[in-house]
């Protein structure tokens, strides 16, 4: 089903731009007054469920939900699947695969990432960690391919959590990449800038440049994808092991050591995605905030950062000069702590408690700079360096998952597996893997009902971006997540020691951390984010109240329905 700016049951937003009017609302006000009046402990579901047979769009009325990805293509796909009564899984498997199609110099079947995964039947969040590996024939070579992630991964959280048929969710992609579509706007930015880097391999050549090889595909034209429908075909049919096991995994490993050094079918076999807990910081009323539990720095980060963000309510009386200022000291404090969690092998949960953030906030000043020395360096990456991709999905029962994927820089290592059309994942730059892969839900565990859910990418700074558009969208009484999501960002660099600020930051801001001390540099752009926020919580018998963002820095579209 197409969309058009006519079809009042959609609010559509690509690039930040919205299709419909939409009102602004002041979230923590309304996520308060919800809950005070126990409307979220609710058990009504948002959709009104038709005739219309499951699995054809139309069968959930009224209420979907919604879905925010990296790229527009994907997020229709997904939407279909949540209106023909797909579950958030059912929706972000969907729109993974076709994204393995319509950006693949982000998110392939040779890449891995990270979920956080919201089941509304078991009342709990998950972390599902499929992050590529290293291979260990590697040695250190950052030329040699990543042991995949995403097709087991991905694998695990429909068998876990899926409703429709598997087949189903990865048809559209297959179709996509036999019959052909359009390159997309984010996928011909890709190609631009990094042409020189995959020019060198023949496949890559053949598979992203036109018929004389001259050049890269531009945004608009037509690509075809033949041999990465026919993969698509056999793990439609066969499921996700057939890349791991067997002859046909046999088969994959060799295909991927002909383009270069890659791993071995030993490594594929071995290869199992993990499922933990999370790590929850609280909030207002009964709601907690989640993150991926390690071994991963992301969620760590994250939690740290946001807890002491919603310290005491801090951020909520603030000026928008100290909430700037709140910010940096934050991230600066959670980086020069990180060694310690380390060295000290400190439990994920006990960095976010109360005396943990006692401890980290001692001696902030709200008028001055206090430097942390920090030997961890977390540098801003730009898009040439790092990129990958994220999605974010709420249904109409209060399931969600937000996803980061991560090929570890543009197009991996700039092979693709010969004859598979599988582009293949650099390896992880650190042990830990790879930092930037950043998600958070807020739920309320008292009622049981969905508020928020998002997910980041974009390297070093991927989890800064996540906490700016949390901290000014949620724990800003007066924020919303439109002005969130387009407002510039902070971020700190760690060990050297500067704030990062987004170009065309409010000059009061730049004044008034200069004013406390912060050494600035400008950058032109910290992250990109998807999300979701159902200000009424998912269920609710008053409406839901969605609102759906993907970036504007990006090209991605974000799809909910009123």
């Amino acid at each position: 089903m197409g969309i058009s700016t006519t079809d009042k049951r959609y609010v559509c937003h690509a690039s930040g731009a919205r299709t419909e009017p939409k009102r602004q609302f002041p979230w923590r006000q309304f996520i308060v007054a919800t809950l005070a009046l126990g409307l979220a402990c609710c058990a009504a579901i948002q959709g009104e469920e038709s005739t219309v047979p499951r699995g054809t769009v139309g069968f959930v009325q009224g209420t979907l939900g919604g879905i925010a990805t990296d790229e527009p293509r994907a997020t229709l796909i997904g939407r279909d699947v949540l209106a023909s009564g797909g579950s958030a899984t059912d929706a972000a498997v969907a729109a993974f695969f076709a994204m393995t199609v319509t950006l693949p110099s982000s998110v392939s079947l040779g890449g891995g990432g990270l979920c956080l995964v919201r089941d509304h039947l078991t009342e709990t969040v998950s972390t599902l960690d499929f992050r590529g590996q290293a291979s260990k024939s590697a040695n250190g070579d950052l030329d040699t391919a990543a042991i995949p992630g995403n097709p087991r991964g991905i694998f695990a959280l429909h068998a876990k959590y899926g409703n429709l048929k598997w087949a189903e969710l990865i048809r559209p992609a297959e179709n996509l990449a036999r019959f052909g579509t359009e390159v997309s706007r984010a996928l011909g930015q890709d190609l631009k800038i990094s042409a020189a880097d995959i020019w060198p391999d023949k496949d890559m050549r053949r598979l992203f440049s036109r018929t004389d090889a001259s050049l890269p595909f531009a945004e608009g034209e037509f690509i075809k994808q033949e041999n990465l429908s026919t993969t698509l075909a056999r793990i439609r049919a066969r499921g996700a092991s057939d890349l791991y096991t067997g002859t046909y995994a046999r088969q994959f490993a060799e295909a991927a050591q002909e383009s270069g050094p890659a791993f071995t079918y030993d490594e594929l076999r071995s290869y199992l995605p993990e499922w933990r807990q999370t790590i929850e910081v609280p909030f207002i009323k009964g709601t907690a905030f989640h993150f991926p539990m390690p071994p991963g720095l992301s969620g760590r980060t994250a939690a740290q950062i946001t807890a002491m963000v919603a310290y005491r309510d801090w951020f909520a009386t603030m000026t928008a000069i100290e909430r700037a200022h709140l910010l940096a000291e934050s991230i600066e404090r959670t980086l020069a702590d990180r060694p310690r969690w380390r060295s000290e092998n400190i439990e994920p949960g006990k960095i976010v408690t109360m005396d943990a953030t006692d401890r980290l906030l001692a001696g902030f000043d709200r008028e001055k700079h206090v430097p942390t020395p920090s030997q961890v360096a977390a540098p801003t990456d730009s898009l040439a360096k790092s990129r990958g991709a994220s999605l974010a999905v709420m249904d109409h029962q209060g399931s969600a998952v937000a996803c980061a994927f991560t090929m570890n820089k543009p197009f991996g290592v700039g092979r693709v597996a010969r004859g598979t059309g599988v582009v293949l994942a650099a390896p992880p730059a650190t042990p830990d893997g790879d930092g930037s892969l950043a998600a958070v839900m807020l739920v309320n565990k008292i009622g049981n009902s969905m508020f928020y859910a998002s997910a980041a990418s974009g390297g070093a700074p991927a989890t800064s971006a996540l906490v700016n558009v949390m901290a000014n969208g949620i724990a800003n009484p007066e924020g919303n997540l439109e002005s969130a999501m387009a407002g510039k960002r902070i971020h700190h660099g760690g060990a050297d020691g500067t704030t990062y600020l987004e170009k065309g930051i409010d000059m009061e801001i730049v004044e008034g951390l200069g004013k406390r001390g912060h050494k600035m540099a400008y950058v032109r752009t910290l992250g990109y984010v998807n999300s979701v926020i159902c200000v009424n919580g998912i269920p609710s018998k008053t409406g839901a109240n969605c609102d759906v963002q993907s970036d504007p820095r990006g090209f991605g579209l974000g799809v909910g329905s009123e």
